[in-house]
């Protein structure tokens, strides 16, 4: 077990501990969120990009993340026997202890403090472990970060909550007879059932375990996935193999057989039942209960995933298991299930594995009393219930992509039928939301989308444990601590052509060179051509830029440049030797290297790449100084906007009312817009607010009506900024409304109306319009008039490729719906063949500057 114990730390750990200790080597907070996760959730949400933006606006309305929430659970309550009063004060003690974190809020924490303190008097808990494992996971995902960033919970309390987890008490060597509460009724699984009911107990498990500091019991849950016996100073696992039972199957067709349970020998110590990830993902990416129905399959691969991204950020690689085990299971589910019937205009093929073409395994399972024969598209043996292709629909993409594609970036064609979920979910659904909480997180755009592939440190523990923390640009950044990558970080992290770390001073095992600093802390030493290190950052606002370096040179021969977000910054810049600059390797002094530069407000990957003669100079720090900062956005269209709407009701519903500040989106509350209504007169509605001037429009944020009749009427709709000149600068089409509340990013573009139209003659009803840009006109020059007017794309719709013409010398961009950025070139000729077929299909957007001059144009790829 790594648990991301580090260089020379780990050699000082067990120089002054003995073997035998158990003081916990775990990383806090810890569970799902490091504290760099809940550092970037923060900062991304400030800055209003996608899909952070929506999603937060829609995770912060939803009623258990609010300070009012009810609280269900009380201090008289002794015993749980119906668990779901339980589960849903896990849910809003988890989701208020992030918005504490996000807004600052006080009262969202004193709320998730509420919660845990209602439950701390229960001393019995009932139910087999599905109904127990449901609860205390995300209770325990709340605790974790209230503990870790909240003062106000007291350490009596906290104690008071952890015992009542553990009750009558945690114990490695006996089980408590009588009442007993989560842990006892977890700490073994599900030995009898489906995987999916015992995967719930051990990802509870796994999250209390983090929240107590016990490594033991982290253990035990981790160990128990890879199919590891028990710690030695831990209890057993269940034994076996069981009995099989010879009476008539309960259950018995082409798909499935399912028997009762019979007991189970203890011939066998630590026998390994369905929740191990070898027994529940089978080696072609078949889950156990394939042939069960397709929702319990993804259920308990969903639940892997969680745990895996939780022992990741305990420094295990869970999502490796067994050669990437995890994301066969994922491929395989979602291969057969973008198939269903309901997605057949995606045009992906109806794949059957079957046990004749060799891709479909027929198999008893460890608990002896299901037999798979066939995938089964139903629900057991009950013809008239569909389960195939429901959970594509199922927020859990943001997570699994985020580590299989971002992080350890692995090729396209490793998670290809993913990706074709995802396309099908972003159409129907748009951004994550909440569905089924009790299985997953949601909102993973929010929580899990990430900005580079490593974790920001500030630099280890005690322990050898990194300390997770997203680089402040406030004071400078150390060079040695460069992000960290719980597997080897070369290529992801850092780039160094030596075999090992020369310096040997400070994370000796990783390939960066680094050696104590003849100034105090640690450098970059023995820098040679073609390396590159990255750091997380956080851009405080968008704004004109300094960036200097310390360093110590030999020689004049070596180069530095910056990258920021994936864009170089800088060009490369000659490190200096020689009076007044650096004299050799002890002298230290600072070098400018970037003078007023644009950066853009946000987390991301700042890179820095090396060139030149190998052995010139050393790395200190480096300091990003913040000159000038833009203008705060505004609301524009409250501050400028008259709006109007293509027809009216004869006494309400007017287009003013979408920019009045009210967003309650209940026609009740009297501020909501509405067409007439009449298909004839009016068959393709439109509202549209005019500013009365070009701005800069960075965001639109757009408030549905909520009422229960009608928020599903906005639907088939067109957001369009337009200029003065009449020229559309950015156009996005919406099948359905992603959510209630959603922001449309636009990209800076500049414009003076903001329209929406819809293509079907129902009536369109908006509760409130914001658009967002800085309050200053822009005047747009006949240079830009004729930028916009010339420039032509075709054809659009396209399957492989597109001409782009009249633009030579504009660099080119394509982003796809949630604002990733999916291409960048130069456009050199007058009409420039741009190749698309690696894109999935979908709609994207194709970003075209020169000279100031921007045009976005939509582009579908079919």
């Amino acid at each position: 077990m790594n648990h991301q114990k580090k260089g020379f730390y780990v050699f000082f750990i067990f120089l002054i501990l003995p073997i035998t200790s158990v003081i916990a080597q775990l990383v806090h907070p810890g569970i799902s969120h490091s504290m760099s996760d809940l550092e970037r959730i923060k900062a991304m949400v400030e800055t209003g990009e996608e899909p952070w933006a929506s999603e937060f606006a829609n995770f912060s309305s939803n009623s258990k993340s609010l300070c009012s929430y009810t609280v269900k659970g009380n201090t008289s309550i002794t015993e749980i026997t119906n668990h779901g009063d339980f589960q849903n004060d896990g849910y809003a003690a988890y989701y208020n202890a992030l918005m504490w974190y996000i807004t600052g809020n006080e009262c969202h924490a004193e709320k998730a403090v509420e919660i845990f303190n209602s439950w701390v008097n229960v001393t019995n808990t009932t139910g087999i472990p599905l109904n127990q494992g449901r609860g205390p996971w995300k209770m325990c995902e709340g605790a974790e970060i209230i503990k870790y960033t909240y003062n106000g919970w007291s350490l009596a309390d906290q104690q008071k909550f952890a015992d009542m987890l553990v009750y009558p008490g945690y114990s490695t060597t006996s089980v408590p007879s009588g009442n007993k509460t989560f842990y006892w009724n977890l700490y073994q699984g599900d030995p009898g059932r489906y995987g999916n009911q015992g995967l719930f107990a051990y990802r509870s498990l796994m999250a209390m375990a983090i929240f107590l500091d016990n490594e033991i019991m982290y253990d035990r849950a981790l160990r128990y996935l890879q199919g590891l016996p028990h710690r030695a100073d831990d209890l057993a696992y269940p034994s076996g193999p069981p009995n099989f039972n010879t009476n008539t199957p309960y259950n018995n067709c082409e798909f499935i057989e399912e028997r009762n349970a019979s007991g189970r020998r203890t011939t066998i110590e630590d026998y390994g039942y369905n929740e191990v990830m070898s027994n529940y993902i089978y080696e072609n990416g078949q889950c156990q209960e394939s042939a069960r129905d397709q929702v319990h399959s993804s259920v308990g691969i969903q639940i892997i995933a969680c745990m895996a991204e939780i022992a990741w950020n305990q420094g295990d690689n869970l999502y490796g298991h067994l050669d990437n085990r995890l994301l066969k299971g994922i491929e395989f589910f979602f291969r057969y299930n973008v198939g269903a019937d309901q997605f057949s205009d995606y045009g992906h093929p109806d794949w059957n594995p079957t046990v004749a073409s060799g891709e479909f395994i027929e198999r008893r399972d460890r608990t002896g009393r299901f037999l798979a024969k066939k995938i089964n598209p139903h629900v057991v043996c009950d013809y008239t219930r569909d389960s195939r292709g429901e959970d594509v629909l199922d927020p859990w993409y943001e997570m699994v992509l985020g580590h299989y594609k971002d992080r350890i970036n692995l090729p396209s064609t490793n998670y290809e039928w993913t990706l074709k979920g995802l396309e099908i979910y972003q159409d129907v659904i748009g951004f994550e939301g909440e569905h089924r909480p009790s299985e997953f997180h949601g909102w993973g755009g929010l929580k899990f989308h990430r900005v580079s592939p490593g974790d920001p440190i500030s630099g280890f523990d005690g322990n050898g444990l990194p300390t997770y923390s997203i680089n402040d640009l406030s004071v400078p950044v150390e060079a040695e601590n460069y992000d960290y990558f719980v597997l080897d970080g070369q290529g992801r992290t850092y780039n160094d052509t030596s075999v090992s770390n020369d310096g040997g001073e400070y994370r000796v095992d990783e390939g960066v060179d680094l050696k104590i600093c003849s100034e105090g802390g640690y450098c970059v030493t023995n820098i040679e051509d073609g390396e590159w290190l990255t750091y997380t950052v956080n851009v405080p606002s968008n704004g004109i830029y300094n960036i200097s370096i310390r360093y110590a040179s030999v020689n004049s021969n070596g180069k530095i440049k910056f990258n920021f977000g994936g864009e170089d910054i800088t060009s490369e810049v000659a490190v200096p030797f020689g009076t007044p600059n650096s004299t050799g390797l002890t002298d230290w002094k600072d070098l400018e290297v970037a003078n007023e530069v644009r950066l853009v407000q946000g987390v991301q990957a700042m890179k820095v790449l090396f060139s030149g003669v190998n052995n010139t100079f050393e790395l200190n720090n480096i300091t990003v100084t913040l000159v000038e900062a833009d203008p705060d956005p505004i609301n524009l269209a409250i501050a400028h906007g008259v709006a109007t709407q293509s027809t009216n009701r004869p006494s309400d519903g007017f287009a003013p009312n979408a920019i009045d500040g009210n967003t309650n989106g209940l026609w009740s509350g009297g501020s909501v817009t509405h067409t007439g209504g009449n298909a004839t007169l009016d068959p393709e509605p439109w509202w549209q607010v005019d500013l009365g001037n070009n701005y800069n429009i960075e965001t639109i944020k757009i408030y549905n009506r909520t009422d229960g009749c009608c928020a599903g009427r906005l639907n088939n709709f067109t957001v369009e900024v337009i200029d003065s000149e009449g020229n559309v600068t950015f156009s996005q089409f919406f099948a359905t409304a992603p959510s209630n509340i959603f922001t449309v990013a636009t990209g800076d573009v500049v414009g003076r109306v903001i329209r929406i139209s819809k293509t079907s003659s129902t009536a369109l009803a908006l509760a409130e319009v914001e658009v967002y840009g800085v309050n200053s006109p822009v005047t747009l020059s006949n240079q830009d008039v004729e930028f916009k007017s010339k420039i032509k794309l075709y054809p659009n719709p396209t399957q492989n490729t597109f001409t782009i013409e009249n633009c030579v010398g504009s660099k080119l961009a394509i982003y796809n719906l949630l604002g990733k950025q999916v291409l960048q070139t130069t456009v050199a000729d007058n009409k420039q063949l741009v190749d698309v077929r690696f894109l999935d299909t979908g709609i994207y957007f194709v970003k075209i500057s020169a000279n100031g001059n921007t045009l976005t144009k939509k582009m579908v790829k079919k």
